[in-house]
């Protein structure tokens, strides 16, 4: 008999969609990895206060190791996802940029590994829209 005339293959079908899933999941922990870089950059120059942050200028050291330790995290959640998909391209771009990060940050660490990081220095390592150093 005609295995098409039986209607489509369900088997075949949930694991295209659990696969999916596990894609899409993949790549949301991507992004809050990264989304949480972004957020670690709002501390520069910042300490905790009884009512919120407040002003704490060039005491940066931890706050970068923690992007950096944040950041090596990333490149091999990528290099996972290259072969899902079709977003190869989009993927080899974002972990080229996650391994020139962490280069940036081991490269630069007479900048960013001494014990009071200036703000302006943070700046530099963390924040995208302050591309001095690459």
């Amino acid at each position: 008999p005609d295995e098409s005339a039986k209607g489509p293959n369900l088997i075949e079908i949930s694991k295209k969609i659990t696969d999916s899933n596990a894609f899409v999941l993949a790549v949301k922990e991507v992004e809050a990895l990264i989304s949480s870089i972004d957020e670690l950059a709002k501390a520069i120059g910042k300490k905790v206060e009884a009512n919120g942050l407040g002003n704490e200028a060039d005491r940066n050291t931890s706050l970068l190791a923690g992007a950096h330790e944040i950041s090596i995290l990333i490149t091999p959640k990528l290099t996972a996802l290259k072969d899902s998909g079709g977003l190869k391209a989009e993927i080899a771009e974002a972990k080229k940029c996650s391994e020139a990060f962490t280069k940036k940050l081991k490269d630069n660490h007479a900048q960013f590994g001494i014990q009071n990081v200036q703000d302006v220095e943070a700046k530099k390592a963390i924040l995208k829209t302050n591309g001095d150093i690459s």
